[in-house]
């Protein structure tokens, strides 16, 4: 689905930053007209949206049109764009900003300390040197749009107008993480992750091991949309900017968020060649072992390929840095096959040198 990545590329880029000349009011209109235009906009916006996906966006077949999620992704940025612009802060919604800000900034520490909780865990137990070929602890934060419970009502939603439930649905769907298959996800708001470092140790603290959450260090994300002088005494959090600044969300929309999903997970990864090699068998070998691997390789090469060229191919789709870095020198097997084993050997020992 080579276009939905070339979407997100282009909603990453550009989404935010659209502001195409019908979506902008003129300046010397009272404010109350400015209202009504923008409103009157944003229902446009909004009627357009629902033509195209429904009344029931997550089972319509317009998720399969190309042209018309392409559709749908501009259109999801100019609501956007319009939400933004109505937006007026109000004092129930600075007190509401600062409600969601001091969530999402708890549930980053949370996913941090437990993440660090479980991979303290992780160093201290043995390994099943059977299957354990590699281990990974991620923590991540997101928005669930469940059901309408996931979507809050509030006092002022008839002066935005916005039906924000359908919305959410589309918006779920364009860049939400039950697609991320598609690469056009938005994934996560906040993570953090390591595969499992055996040369830490258990009493080094969550900074040492990685798990430190760097960004929210007391300085304000409060940039685009969220520099506002009505939430100025708020300091923005990292997770809150990224809602804002980085995803299709407005600022009425964060505020409506009601379901956030905070999880840790461990994974067990058992990783196999069809040979039986296991991930990082170069760690474990004597030289002879690794050049009769790709010897016997190089037996059912394609017939276009010389000996040395298979085996330079097949290094650099393993070891780019190392075959690349031999390309061209001494040891370069592509065009003599006699420097085969020379080529290999320097591989083999810069492998185990950066051990």
């Amino acid at each position: 689905m080579k276009w939905i990545r070339e979407l997100k590329r282009r909603w990453m880029l550009y989404g935010l930053r659209r502001k195409h000349e019908w979506l902008k009011v003129p300046e010397e209109i009272s404010p109350d007209k400015r209202v009504k235009l923008l409103r009157r906009k944003l229902w446009n916006v909004e009627r357009r949206i629902l033509k195209i996906t429904g009344k029931e966006p997550d089972r319509a077949s317009w998720r399969y049109s190309q042209k018309r999620v392409e559709q749908v992704c501009e259109l999801i940025s100019d609501r956007c764009y319009l939400l933004n612009q109505l937006f007026i802060a109000t004092p129930a919604e600075v007190e509401r900003m600062e409600q969601v800000n001091a969530r999402l900034y708890d549930l980053t520490q949370k996913m941090y300390r437990r993440s660090a909780e479980l991979y303290r865990q992780i160093l201290t137990r043995s390994r099943n040197e059977d299957f354990d070929d590699d281990i990974v602890v991620e923590g991540t934060l997101k928005f669930s749009r469940n059901d309408r419970s996931s979507v809050l009502e509030l006092e002022n939603d008839a002066y935005y107008g916005s039906d924000f439930y359908r919305m959410f649905s589309v918006i779920d769907w364009l860049f939400g993480n039950e697609y991320s298959d598609f690469e056009f996800g938005i994934e996560e708001i906040e993570s953090c992750g390591k595969n499992l470092d055996r040369s830490d140790t258990p009493d080094s603290t969550d900074k040492e091991l990685g798990f430190d959450d760097w960004s929210d260090d007391g300085t304000t994300w409060a940039d685009g949309w969220l520099h506002h002088p009505a939430l100025d005494n708020i300091c923005i959090c990292h997770a809150v900017h990224d809602v804002c600044t980085h995803k299709p969300y407005s600022i009425p929309d964060v505020l409506r968020m009601n379901d956030f999903w905070c999880e840790v997970t461990v994974r067990y990864q058992h990783i196999v060649e069809q040979d039986g090699s296991r991930m990082g068998w170069w760690e474990h070998c004597s030289f002879e072992q690794f050049r009769d691997k790709f010897y016997k390789e190089a037996v059912h090469r394609p017939s276009e390929l010389r000996f040395g060229q298979f085996i330079f191919n097949r290094t650099v789709a393993i070891f780019p840095g190392e075959a690349e870095a031999l390309r061209g020198g001494t040891h370069d097997c592509f065009h003599d096959d006699a420097k085969t084993d020379d080529f290999l050997e320097a591989i083999y020992d810069k492998l185990q040198a950066d051990l």
